[in-house]
């Protein structure tokens, strides 16, 4: 059985399902296709043999209106260092100054997030369990531990280039012939298909996502799992891992689901989100919201020997990718850049300080 993987190179690799020619600012292609994104599959981890073997799934939900998107208030903030305390936002949010961004693509911002730690928690679904998870690579929040809940992690210290993203992002660690392979940050897009982004509302607060399948026999396909390389042969995405120019280094690419059912909030069951077909929701999950895009850089350049944790202790296929996210952002700051960047087809790029603030331009 199996459980969850995540950095960033010098420019943007393709998104999961997108062609990979016409690339625009940020380096991400200008067109999403039709075809289908499967919903993501329903996951169940199973406890270590010292745990008894019992399964355990995550139960639990709240209710919750969807999030309207409020309009702007004021600011701007340069960039900030990687990891910064808190800074208070007023709950009408900021003004975001896109003037001069290119418009008329997906709409689109990004969020580095640096590694904190390497533990074998899961507070999706092994809350409270301590130890007895697959081995995670935590992203973000500095203090995600496996009890862990989203109210906890608002307001906190993180890792993130702006202090308003304090969320908890996590992957399997990935091991290269049995040694583990730590990746120094995940660079983390926010963004919709051109052409469906003005239905696009906020993430709630509270919500738990699970991207991909940790039970997986089989390449989950690129529109959820992707595989490419730093440097010039970034737009080769692939199923697989693939070996890399020498210079280069391995990248991982994982798509959360952007369909929300507008009242669960508990990713444990993967039935809360599924992934948008074509560019409208199904009625089972008619909220659409903005599709977080992990990619995760490793210091390797060989595809030989790859391996994904699958248990505190052991290694499996590189086929079980996956990622979580619990939503720790300031939201009146989220729901701000989501507006004006998101919704409006503007590609804002890279966000930073305090405010979220995006830098536009062809920079990350």
């Amino acid at each position: 059985m199996a459980k969850k993987n995540d950095s960033s190179g010098s420019t943007a690799a393709p998104l999961p399902g997108e062609p990979v020619p016409a690339r625009g600012h940020l380096g991400v292609p200008m067109a999403v296709p039709e075809d289908a994104r499967a919903p993501q599959s329903r996951r169940v981890r199973l406890i270590a043999a010292a745990i008894g073997g019992a399964l355990v799934i995550a139960l639990g939900s709240a209710a919750v209106t969807a999030v309207a998107l409020t309009s702007p208030g004021s600011s701007t903030m340069p960039g900030m260092a990687a990891t910064s305390a808190p800074t208070p936002v007023p709950a009408s949010g900021p003004s975001v100054d896109t003037a001069g961004f290119p418009t008329g693509g997906p709409g689109i911002f990004t969020d580095t997030c640096r590694r904190t730690k390497t533990a074998a928690d899961d507070p999706i679904l092994m809350p409270g369990m301590a130890g007895a998870s697959m081995q995670h690579d935590f992203f973000g929040n500095t203090a995600t531990v496996a009890d862990t809940t989203t109210k906890q992690l608002v307001g906190g210290t993180t890792g993130c280039t702006t202090s308003a993203d304090a969320s908890a992002y996590w992957t399997p660690v990935l091991f290269q012939n049995g040694a583990a392979l730590a990746p120094k940050s995940t660079l983390i897009y926010w963004r919709a298909p051109i052409g469906a982004q003005r239905q696009v509302q906020t993430i709630p607060a509270g919500l738990t996502i699970i991207a991909g399948n940790e039970n997986a026999s089989a390449p989950q396909g690129k529109a959820v799992i992707g595989w490419s390389c730093t440097g010039a042969d970034q737009v080769r995405l692939t199923d697989s891992p693939h070996d890399c120019a020498a210079a280069a280094k391995l990248r991982l690419v994982i798509a959360f689901p952007d369909c929300w059912d507008g009242h669960g909030l508990d990713g444990a069951k993967q039935t809360n989100v599924v992934a948008m077909t074509g560019r409208s929701c199904p009625a089972s999950h008619p909220v659409q919201i903005p599709q977080i895009v992990l990619h995760v850089v490793y210091p390797t350049s060989s595809a030989s020997g790859l391996t994904l944790s699958v248990g505190p202790s052991t290694q499996g296929s590189v086929d079980t990718a996956h990622a979580d996210f619990m939503n720790g952002w300031n939201q009146a700051v989220l729901t701000a850049d989501v507006k004006a960047c998101v919704v409006t087809g503007t590609r804002c790029g890279p966000v930073s300080g305090p405010q979220a603030t995006p830098r536009g331009g062809m920079k990350r």
